[in-house]
């Protein structure tokens, strides 16, 4: 629970010094490349979890790595986690401005589960309903899984709206054994 305390606090303010300093967009760039970094390199995200290594060492790849590819401040932020050793919630502090970030702009993530990749019309109808309930601006995001069988899975935050063809079967098997 503390962690949690801890990694929105420096989320909630580094999205504050970027309002102030109206950088928001270049911050949240920052972010993503972070974030794509550690899940393309496994490397990358141990050494902030490691507590073998030490800080001098975390410093100098942390500068060879990001110098030059994110903005001061989101470098100063990883700098400052370091050097007072809450580097181990690099991870979370970065989802955590992500929530902050996209509840700021209004922003809701969705994603549509179907089949087969959607076209990008349909997409936009989809987009377009989201944003009509929500009163949100959309990301969707298309999943595929076969083993829906057919129909869609549209999950809006927190809320699921479920349309395929395997519930439905699933559903119907229940009602089946049950009576």
């Amino acid at each position: 629970m503390r962690n949690n305390r801890a990694s929105e606090r420096y989320a909630k303010s580094l999205l504050m010094l970027s309002i102030d300093e109206r950088i928001t967009e270049e911050i949240k760039g920052d972010i993503d490349l972070i974030i794509d970094s550690f899940s393309k390199s496994r490397e990358i995200s141990s050494l902030y979890l490691s507590p073998i290594i030490p800080i001098k060492h975390k410093i100098n790849i942390t500068k060879k790595i990001f110098t030059g590819k994110i903005h001061n401040n989101t470098l100063n932020l990883l700098l400052n986690l370091i050097i007072r050793k809450r580097d181990s919630l690099i991870e979370s502090i970065l989802s955590k401005f992500n929530e902050l970030y996209n509840a700021h702009m209004n922003i809701e993530e969705s994603s549509i589960t179907t089949t087969f990749n959607l076209d990008q019309k349909s997409l936009d109808v989809v987009k377009s309903f989201t944003e009509k309930i929500t009163d949100k601006n959309i990301i969707l995001e298309n999943n595929i899984n076969k083993e829906i069988v057919g129909g869609f899975n549209l999950k809006i935050g927190d809320r699921m709206i479920d349309c395929t063809v395997s519930s439905k079967l699933k559903n119907l098997r229940k009602k089946l054994i049950n009576n």
